[in-house]
């Protein structure tokens, strides 16, 4: 398939090269039209748009035939008779045009078991995340005493902690609020408190906190990416739990 250099009658500016393909497209846009002129190299002349094959069947592309072969007809199997064809009882029938088939039931309970696995894991992580932001900021509370009274936010900078309970509680502001587009934010969260908190508490030889970190940060991590009603409660229940002792013996050991 060739390319065409395009001008409009009386006009001395050449546009291109176009393929036919091309032409037909800027023809359908109004751009132009069969007045416009093409150049044929072969005759080394301007001459209409239409006088080219190939330009003229991209316009106007030719259908082709369609041709329909008979096919065979078996006769003798128009005769079989139809007891080798499953029965199919008018209950079925109904059930199956309403959606009511065994297959379409199993869909429907997955679905809504989804959507109690959701429902419940926004509070709890609201309950988890608050619970992880009192860990972090119970022990800061002299640091947040002389933020308010002397003003040094700079003192933010040598608490971390006190940051981290910080965002903490926005994540719980999120959950509270419905705002799933925080779960990455959450998972990366729950995943520092696995990692590097755990490790933390362990060379603190503290192994109790550390188990409780772990336990709560991966179940709180899990409740974000299922939607398995069972799964989603065990995560409930170990995260709340897990993150739960971890706030209480901050508090209490403080």
């Amino acid at each position: 398939m060739g390319e065409y250099y395009i001008q409009e009658p009386g006009s001395d500016d050449a546009k291109g090269p176009y393929d036919p393909g091309r032409i037909a497209d800027l023809m359908e846009a109004g751009k132009a039209s069969e007045d416009t002129l093409y150049y044929d190299e072969d005759r080394e002349d301007w001459l209409p748009l239409m006088e080219c094959p190939e330009i003229r069947e991209a316009v106007n592309p030719t259908a082709k035939p369609l041709s329909l072969r008979p096919k065979e007809v078996d006769e003798t199997s128009l005769n079989q008779d139809d007891e080798m064809l499953p029965a199919m009882k008018v209950d079925d029938m109904l059930a199956a045009a309403e959606g009511n088939t065994d297959e379409t039931r199993h869909l429907k309970k997955k679905h809504r078991e989804a959507e109690r696995a959701a429902a419940i894991s926004l509070p709890v992580l609201a309950v988890i995340m608050l619970l992880a932001a009192i860990t972090d900021i119970w022990p800061n509370v002299s640091v947040i005493s002389a933020i308010q009274e002397e003003g040094e936010y700079g003192l933010l900078l040598e608490h971390p902690m006190l940051i981290v309970g910080i965002a903490d509680l926005f994540l719980t502001l999120c959950c509270i609020l419905s705002v799933t587009d925080a779960f990455p934010i959450i998972r990366f969260r729950m995943m520092l408190g696995l990692g590097y908190f755990g490790y933390i508490f362990w060379s603190w030889g503290d192994t109790t906190m550390m188990a409780a970190m772990v336990v709560g940060s991966f179940a709180a991590w899990l409740s974000t990416i299922t939607l398995n009603l069972y799964t989603m409660i065990a995560c409930s229940v170990l995260g709340i739990l897990g993150m739960g002792a971890v706030a209480v013996m901050t508090v209490l050991g403080g």
